[in-house]
């Protein structure tokens, strides 16, 4: 659902109200600190990306705080992906602090404590990402926040200037829009930014784990390519990267799961969104992803989403 807040025309005691109600339907709960609650001015319009949104923020100086206290019912893990357009952003989390200017971006984790500010007035772009989602995509993306990644060239400016494309895209619709290109934007985002993250330097020498964190970036960057090949198999990806196929069970097993559980995910993901996207068989879907028996495919799907294939395919209208 498409949603817009503005604090114009509200009398000044009622704007700090609003604006805090706004942010927290948008995103989730924070506590505020406004520089100056009786001048305050802020507007916010979001849209529905399938199961991400997209925000448009622009307001007065604010600081924005994710306490203990707010995480004690949360249950949907949530990132945020902050791209600054007017002014610099100081972001604290975890230990970690960094100044986010306009040409840059950074990612915030919904499910620990973090401060979120800005000294001048700003506008900016929040991209909104399922943990779930994110996870299936990113390995640990815990490690990526509080880092500040340049968006002025390479993957992050693709990823920066698709962000500012859809969302002006999104602005001139009057209506929702069309449900399946909001989808495949929502893909799109998504592969941009896990390549503009994952093409940082620091991420692979954040910890004393790098190498094994790099041997897994290569894996799972093979494997997404190959991901509608039955035949590919932990012997077939180990021999393409380079290592024994026993130090790529043990990489997965020290991560907690199996190579091919992961392998499953990212298939069914591929075609839940393939069967939410068009009007289009399940045997066919099965195949482009990889799986050579359909009722196998099935039962994972099921397992996986709480609904089968069937059930999730868009009906023609």
């Amino acid at each position: 659902m498409d949603t817009r807040y503005d604090t114009a025309g509200l009398a000044a005691p009622d704007r700090s109200r609003h604006w805090e109600a706004a942010v927290g339907n948008t995103y989730f709960s924070l506590q505020l600190q406004f520089q100056d609650a009786a001048r305050f001015e802020g507007s916010l319009r979001s849209w529905r990306l399938g199961a991400l949104s997209l925000s448009r923020l622009a307001s007065s100086p604010l600081c924005y705080r994710r306490l203990k206290t707010h995480l004690r019912d949360c249950n949907d893990e949530q990132y945020l992906v902050t791209v600054p357009r007017q002014s610099g952003i100081r972001f604290a989390q975890a230990g970690h602090e960094t100044l986010c200017q306009p040409g840059a971006f950074l990612l915030e984790h919904g499910h620990s404590p973090y401060e979120f500010s800005y000294a001048q007035d700003n506008a900016l772009w929040v991209l909104k990402v399922p943990g779930a989602l994110l996870r299936g995509r990113l390995r640990t993306p815990d490690r990526y926040c509080a880092l500040s990644f340049d968006a002025s060239s390479g993957a992050g400016w693709l990823f920066a200037s698709y962000v500012d494309l859809v969302g002006q895209q999104l602005g001139q619709q009057l209506d929702g829009g069309d449900g399946p290109a909001r989808e495949l934007a929502a893909q799109q985002l998504v592969d941009l930014l896990v390549c503009s993250v994952q093409a940082d330097a620091r991420v692979l020498s954040s910890s004393d784990s790098a190498v094994r964190a790099a041997h897994l970036c290569r894996i799972e960057d093979y494997a997404r390519r190959h991901l509608g090949d039955r035949d590919l198999t932990p012997e077939r990806t180990a021999q393409a990267c380079g290592i024994s196929t026993r130090y790529l069970h043990a990489l997965y097993r020290d991560a907690g799961q199996t190579f091919v559980q992961w392998l499953h995910e990212q298939r069914l993901d591929r075609a839940e969104q393939a069967l939410r996207g068009a009007s289009i068989s399940v045997a066919s879907v099965a195949h482009q992803w990889g799986f050579a028996d359909q009722s196998h495919f099935s039962r994972l799907f099921k397992r996986r989403y709480g609904r089968t294939p069937g059930q999730a395919r868009r009906r023609p209208d």
